[in-house]
């Protein structure tokens, strides 16, 4: 029996080692395997799609190198889940920087509504306490795994019948440029490391406690005029943010 004689023929079969390393990612992908689990062994993998060890060690080797797993000595192979990097020198919405990426972007309301602006919330925005602003909760996913959970608020006199678009699937961003004419120009984002309470952390399934970066944004249209802020709650170990530092001109 040849290696991998299971795997469907196509016009272009990649070595076998690089289709065992994408069989793996998909189980890793879908959740199969989780952060953590141990992968099976050469041998196991061996035995299970009738290669060689070589082969199969080949395979675990580039899921090391992929940033799917790490390896931990005498003990063997493990799940680890690549980290998404977020950036800070280009503005786009979350689904625009997985797509970016090559990451499939999905979304799932937790709600929608408008609510009365708090402390928080009016300060955000730039407006005063008790103004109605549009509140919008999603899960974010890549590859089908949960790895943000983000409130967005949205002044309601801007953006009349805001709620008529369905989030799970349209562009936040998109809606507010191309539907309701406001450009954006920039944004301001601040960091803060936390630990995800109960109830957040069971709608990102992950351990309560868990480390997140909460990342808090303010975005500014072309006339200097905040249109949109953002709360997102992003899983520390599935996330790493990167930015450019330019030498002063002073």
């Amino acid at each position: 029996m040849k290696e991998c004689d299971t795997i469907k023929n196509k016009s272009y079969i990649p070595p076998a080692y690089i289709q065992i390393r994408d069989i793996l990612v998909e189980k890793i992908n879908t959740g199969e395997l989780k952060s953590d689990n141990q992968l099976p062994s050469e041998r196991e993998l061996s035995e299970t799609y009738k290669i060689s060890r070589m082969t199969a060690r080949n395979a675990l080797t580039q899921l090391v190198d992929s940033g799917y797993a790490y390896r931990l000595k005498g003990k063997g192979t493990f799940v680890r889940f690549p980290k998404i990097e977020r950036d800070f020198v280009r503005l786009s919405g979350f689904s625009q920087m997985l797509k970016s990426k090559g990451i499939k972007p999905s979304n799932k309301i937790v709600k929608s509504g408008i609510v009365v602006a708090d402390k928080k919330i009016a300060s955000l925005l730039e407006t005063t306490m008790g103004t109605k602003v549009y509140e919008i909760v999603r899960i974010r996913y890549g590859n089908d795994i949960a790895l943000a959970l983000e409130y967005s608020y949205l002044p309601v006199n801007l953006f009349d019948n805001l709620l008529q678009y369905d989030f799970e699937n349209d562009s936040l961003y998109k809606v507010i440029e191309e539907n309701y004419n406001y450009k954006l120009k920039y944004s301001k984002q601040w960091i803060k490391i936390i630990t995800l309470n109960k109830e957040e952390s069971k709608l990102l399934n992950v351990k309560e406690n868990t480390p997140a970066f909460l990342l808090e944004s303010i975005s500014y249209d072309m006339d200097e005029k905040v249109v949109e802020s953002t709360l997102s709650l992003n899983i520390g170990d599935k996330t790493a943010f990167y930015t450019e530092l330019w030498p002063s001109n002073i």
